[in-house]
């Protein structure tokens, strides 16, 4: 993205990790550059903590550029009050401040959306307490335990170490800058980063609640200062009560909640995550109404892909808290769908609907939407398939059958464009990453429980993955067992395989956390009841691979360390057992699952990152022994 090329500048952090229990250190932004817009920014962000440092002097000279071209790096004519090339791509245009006076903001100020200011008064925040949620979840398994957990808040990131020889306060800018590297791909709902800055510019108070957690979650990814002071800041102001029922205030419950859902805070996150969702039905966030008022087409985009959002993380909690459904997945909504990301951070199409995704199979020449389209599509879905454990016997095949039958056709029906994660431009396709993800989960979630990949009562330790409910034989394991076992064992290996493109695993969602956990136990157990030979060996180093991702991720989130430890546990218990056809002493590097786990993936440059590109024609035979 444009935006995101001009936040970045020249550096990236490159985590390493320092052996299980230690924390990891990040490269240090030695030079990161004041932007425009920092002084509201300073203001607005850190407004309820005291500096403990004087604030800068001096400044940078400003061109007489708009933002939106200075962003895309092309020729702007500086025309007043809005330029030639931003009105020839009926782009918002606006200047940065200038010491000379250079500027005109007023287009800008006065873009005051017409919901704003009818929005009513502020109510009671206790209005939105988990006591009203619809859905009964099962929570004892799922609490989080303190002895996973750092025992302060100071110890509970990478930065937090590393704070202890360095208390400076970061530039707010570095931490937009992190947020939109790190994070933002992966959950593309807030504005891009040029609209914001105009944001802050124009009206800082409607972001007093939303930009403190984009705050914290940037300085998760920082090694040179404390995350605590932020952390504070972001959590402590979700406490107040009367914050405004409006899109900003869902966004920051939004992403709070995903953060503290892979901070291994399971059940603040699930009541914070509710509060998001019955704000958002509140102020009818799930009516196409409410994006269709307003007048700047980025924000209207940004108030549909919220929603969504909210849709495809409620589907993703309540999918690793094996509950039967998911909340939004029984409310009517007409939101129309998002567009592509390169339109979101460039000039945004007319938006399509549920009803044209829904038609286009019958189209002599089928349309091609936008990636989250295809997401929300697949999480639709998830919401029929999320209930199949609790059936028996031959209710339980039928409906695995059935779910089969919509997985697939999902696959079939995608343009080529949308059967890889690697665009035509080379760059990965994060939300394409999460829907091909989540469409080999849900294969594993059900055929494992009807394939010989048996579940080995060690896996109850499991949080992220815990074994499913016991069910009744169907009477047909001995025509079905090979079909079910071979789809699962597919499935479990493309899922891992993912994680071996050469993206930065850090920018994948932590909420794909759990999908590692579950790909990864349904390869222990195919080595330990199903494979042999070669196939063995390879889908050990599946195993490897995947233990190496949640390594990478315990670099900044608890709940891929609590999930890595979790599963070494349970591998190093199933490969102890002996195995019919090969001797013990060959089996496994049992020194890979002690207390010092995987360097990098070094091993795994052979695997042919190009064969991956395609993961929806991936099919291999393997070796089983049914």
């Amino acid at each position: 993205m444009d935006s995101l090329s001009e936040g970045s500048t020249s550096s990236r952090p490159s985590p390493h990790h320092q052996g299980e229990e230690s924390i990891s250190m990040f490269v240090d932004f030695s030079s990161t550059r004041q932007e425009p817009h920092q002084t509201t920014f300073q203001s607005a962000a850190m407004s309820q903590e005291t500096s403990d440092s004087n604030p800068r002097v001096g400044g940078i000279r400003v061109s007489l550029a708009c933002v939106p071209c200075r962003s895309r790096h092309v020729k702007c004519g500086a025309e007043m009050p809005s330029c030639s090339r931003c009105q020839q791509d009926e782009k918002p245009c606006f200047y940065a401040k200038s010491r000379r006076g250079m500027r005109d903001r007023s287009s800008q100020r006065n873009r005051v959306s017409m919901r704003e200011k009818a929005r009513p008064s502020p109510v009671s925040g206790g209005h939105y307490g988990l006591a009203q949620n619809p859905m009964t979840y099962p929570v004892g398994a799922f609490s989080a335990d303190s002895s996973t957990r750092p025992s302060s808040d100071v110890s509970a990131s990478p930065a937090s170490t590393s704070s202890m020889l360095s208390v400076k306060s970061p530039s707010p800018t570095r931490l937009l800058d992190l947020y939109y590297s790190f994070f933002h791909k992966a959950h593309p709902f807030v504005v891009p980063r040029y609209c914001l800055l105009a944001r802050l510019d124009s009206d800082p108070g409607s972001l007093k609640y939303l930009l403190p957690v984009m705050n914290y979650i940037g300085s998760l990814y920082a090694q040179d200062f404390s995350t605590s002071k932020f952390r504070d800041i972001a959590y402590n102001q979700l406490e107040v009560p009367g914050m405004p029922p409006n899109g900003f205030t869902v966004q920051a419950l939004l992403l709070a909640a995903i953060v503290m859902q892979a901070e291994d805070e399971i059940e603040r996150a699930r009541m914070v995550l509710d509060r998001a969702i019955y704000m958002a039905l509140e102020i009818r966030m799930n009516s196409r109404t409410f994006a269709n008022m307003e007048r700047d087409p980025v924000l209207a985009e940004s108030w549909r892909r919220t929603y969504w959002g909210l849709y495809a993380i409620d589907a993703m909690f309540a999918g690793s808290r094996r509950a039967p459904s998911f909340i939004l997945y029984t409310i009517e909504a007409n939101v129309e769908l998002p567009c592509e990301e390169a339109d979101y951070d460039g000039i945004i199409p007319r938006p399509r609907t549920l009803s044209d995704y829904e038609a286009r199979d019958f189209e002599d020449e089928e349309p091609v939407f936008s990636s989250f389209a295809y997401l929300i599509d697949l999480i639709r879905i998830s919401g029929t398939i999320l209930g199949i454990e609790r059936l028996d016997g031959e209710d339980l095949e039928a409906a695995a059958a059935n779910a089969d039958a919509r997985l697939v056709n999902w696959k079939l029906h995608l343009p080529r464009e949308k059967q890889g994660v690697i665009d035509r431009n080379e760059e990965a396709d994060e939300i394409l990453f999460q829907a091909h993800n989540l469409l080999q989960i849900l294969f594993i979630f059900i055929h494992r429980p009807l394939s010989r990949l048996y579940h080995s009562p060690i896996e109850k330790i499991s949080r992220c993955a815990p074994p499913p409910i016991p069910h009744e034989p169907t009477g047909n394991e001995d025509r079905t067992y090979w079909l079910h076992t071979k789809k699962a064992l597919e499935a479990a290996e493309t899922a891992i395989s993912l994680y071996a493109l050469p993206i930065p695993i850090l920018q994948h969602t932590p909420i794909g956390i759990c999908g590692i956990a579950l790909s990864v136990l349904a390869n222990i157990s195919a080595c330990s009841y199903v494979l042999s030979g070669a196939e063995w060996y390879r889908t050990r180093e599946r195993i490897r691979l995947g233990l190496g991702g949640l390594k990478k991720f315990g670099e900044v989130w608890a709940i891929g360390r609590r999930t890595e430890r979790e599963t070494k546990k349970i591998a190093r218990s199933v490969f102890q057992l002996p195995r019919p056809g090969m001797e013990m002493s060959g089996s496994f590097d049992f020194e890979m699952l002690g207390d010092e786990s995987l360097t990098g993936f070094e091993d795994f440059s052979g695997m042919g990152y190009l064969n991956l590109l395609d993961v929806g024609l991936q099919g291999q035979t393997m070796n089983l022994r049914l």
